[in-house]
């Protein structure tokens, strides 16, 4: 998004986007997240820890939106992640129904990111 943001004008925005938290390193990053236990499923709101980390507190991010695929047979969805997080395994928590889940870090693009099946 940020090629679509005109530097020489003004726009909308532009001056919350120079503000410090928004250019902070461990700023929450958008990434796709992919379920790798089979049978289970994600949860919208899940907290999200490092793998071996203590499921206490806030964690590392949470999941904003979930989905189950049926092309790739799985649960997936986005969250917001620490930016400064290492690694491609998340622990996916659901304290609510004391669920937790494996989750991989992958791209927000699912399906098709170079867009071929789009064209045609």
């Amino acid at each position: 998004m940020g090629r679509m943001v005109a530097k020489r004008s003004g726009y909308i925005g532009d001056a919350l986007s120079r503000r410090e938290a928004f250019q902070a390193a461990n700023r929450q990053r958008l990434v796709g997240l992919r379920c790798i236990e089979p049978g289970k499923r994600l949860r919208g709101g899940a907290l999200l820890f490092a793998p071996g980390e203590p499921l206490q507190g806030h964690g590392r991010g949470r999941m904003t939106s979930i989905t189950y695929s049926p092309e790739l047979d799985c649960y997936i969805g986005l969250g917001l992640l620490a930016a400064d997080f290492k690694g491609d395994e998340v622990i996916a928590s659901y304290p609510m129904k004391n669920e937790v889940v494996r989750a991989r870090v992958v791209s927000p693009v699912f399906l098709d990111p170079a867009g071929e099946r789009m064209h045609g």
